[in-house]
Formats: structure tokens, sequence, C-alpha cells
């Protein structure tokens, strides 16, 4: 009953706000900004669903034949009885929610990406990093925001695999013998946590932008210490990245 009138009065506002832009003979403004928030919804969860189900698969190929005994294999016996024969069910059923939960709040982002996407040059360079000052006002706050997502992103994708690769035997917590994960889920692993370096370093890049638009200091912009001090440190982060 609450999620039903919950989906009115979003419906109802929906509505609402399209009758204040027609009424201002703005519609096709409405239909585009709609259409920001559907693509923007679209493209980052279709992104996500692809990124999570891949990595789910590679978990179930990765599980071990024969699942090692230890105190936790009872509980996951039932477990394993109960998706038998609909893991691939199961694993686009995690995948679609969890993208859902990940596109959430990226509509909110669409003016960002309106930018974007009609970004123009203003013709004056930028004279720390010698780029067009239209890159501070069309790009730089999209691409905050999507380094930002993605880094969000894997690791939510790292703990979800973690979690899959668990249930399927390939990691135990309490080993009786050997080692507590095999050697396929350690890459496995390593290759979302080098995914997550990267995807940090690239937002340390963005950072030395961002000192061109502080507001920190007593006046906007980059002031001595942060082109002194500051930026050799984020070159050094994006090396240790």
């Amino acid at each position: 009953m609450v999620f039903l009138l919950a989906s009115l009065s979003g419906i109802a506002g929906f509505y609402t706000d399209y009758l204040w832009f027609d009424a201002l003979d703005l519609a096709a403004v409405w239909r585009r900004v709609l259409g920001a928030k559907v693509a923007l919804t679209l493209i980052f969860g279709g992104l996500f669903f692809v990124f999570m189900w891949l990595n789910l698969f590679l978990s179930d190929r990765a599980a071990p034949t024969f699942r090692p005994a230890g105190p936790e294999e009872e509980l996951l016996s039932r477990y394993h009885d109960v998706i038998a024969g609909r893991k691939g069910l199961l694993r686009t059923g995690v995948s679609a929610l969890f993208a859902l939960v990940a596109a959430a709040s990226v509509s909110g982002q669409w003016e960002e990406w309106l930018l974007f996407t009609n970004r123009q040059d203003f013709g004056i360079k930028d004279p720390q990093f010698n780029v067009d000052v239209g890159f501070y006002v069309f790009q730089l706050p999209f691409l905050s925001f999507v380094v930002s997502w993605a880094f969000g992103s894997f690791v939510m994708i790292f703990i979800l695999t973690a979690i899959s690769h668990y249930l399927n035997g390939s990691i135990r917590i309490t080993a009786v013998s050997g080692s507590r994960a095999t050697s396929t889920v350690k890459v496995h692993l390593s290759a979302i946590l080098a995914v997550l370096a990267l995807i940090k370093a690239a937002d340390y890049w963005l950072d030395r932008y961002e000192l061109t638009v502080s507001d920190r200091g007593a006046v906007d912009g980059a002031l001595y210490t942060d082109v002194n001090a500051q930026l050799p440190a984020i070159y050094l982060l994006i090396a240790i990245s």
C-alpha cells in the first residue's frame, strides 16, 4: 500500500511537471530532460549489469567440483540444493537488482550529462594545464561523477563477487586444510582490485583540474600551495595507484 501511494505521488509530480512545461510552450525541453534521465539510467544500469553478470559468471565457472569440508558446508549444501539448476536465473536476478541500485541516483546528473554532450570551447586556455576553459564547465563535472560512480560500483562488484566465491566453495573462512582461497579466486579478485586502483588513479588525475576551480582559499582557483605542494602530491598518488 505504501509503495502504491509513493508510486502515485511520483506519477502525479511527473505529470504536473509536464503540464507546467507545456503551459510555457517548453514541452520539448521537458522531453529532452526526460530523455537524458532515461538514457543515463539505461546506460549506467546496463554497464553495471554487464560487469556484475560477467563477474558472477566467472565466479560460477571457478567453483570447485568438490567443495572442501568445513563448518560452513552444511549450511552451504542447503543453499546449493535450493538453487540447483537455477544458477543462471539467480545470477541474472542479482545483477539486475544491484544494477537498479547502482543506477538509482544517476538520473540526477542529467544537467551535467547535457552539458557534457553539448560541450563547446571558450577559446581561452587555462595557464596551469593548457586546456580550454570550457573543459571545466562542460566536461569536468560529469567526468568526476563517472569516476566516482565507477569506483563505488566496482567496490560493490568486488564484495558480491567475493560472496559468490564463498557460496560456491572457492573461499573458505575456516578451512580444515589447505588454502582458504583457490588460485583462480585470488587472480579474479586481484583483477577487480587492479581495476579499482586504475579508477582511483583516474580520480587523482581529475583532482588536478579540481585545483583550478578550488574555492578553499581567500580567492577561487589554484593558489601557491595548491600548485607547489598539493599538485606534486597528487602526481605521487597517481604513480602509487
